[in-house]
């Protein structure tokens, strides 16, 4: 369901862990959290370099910040952790995806940034245009 005052039609928030050679296995171990979605180099919707671990919370919502926060809560506890993997030359960050409409804007309250500077991991975003919605429509509107 498209939630009309973000745009956002879908969203979920996720820890991605990545380094060559990765063994999905000892990420789960060293975090005491099952990855969900691995994905193996060479797969995806972009061609990964090198296999990443994954963890979502289960919430379901469009709420982007939700999502991240219910992430950050999970995460917090395991900081000494995540500095561990960090320390044996894991990379992190944390990607918030979905599909959004055209022309959408997200914005994130000052509390919702402050958790994840507490973390310390960097954030992205990967949105793709919601389902129905012409993959041209943001070029029309730069040619206007």
């Amino acid at each position: 369901m498209l939630d009309q005052g973000s745009g956002w039609e879908s969203a979920q928030a996720a820890l991605i862990v990545s380094r060559p050679g990765l063994a999905l296995e000892a990420v789960d171990a060293a975090l005491g959290l099952k990855g969900t979605e691995p994905r193996q180099a060479g797969t995806g919707l972009a061609v990964l370099a090198e296999t990443s671990w994954s963890y979502r919370p289960t919430e379901k919502s469009t709420d982007v910040e939700q999502h991240i926060t219910a992430l950050v809560s999970d995460l917090l506890p395991l900081q000494g952790r995540l500095d561990g993997l960090r320390a044996q030359g894991y990379r992190m960050h944390i990607d918030v995806s979905g599909f959004v409409t055209s022309n959408s804007a997200c914005q994130l309250n000052a509390n919702t940034i402050a958790l994840i500077e507490q973390l310390g991991i960097p954030i992205s975003f990967t949105t793709r245009v919601a389902k129905g919605e012409d993959d041209s429509a943001w070029l029309e509107s730069m040619l206007r």
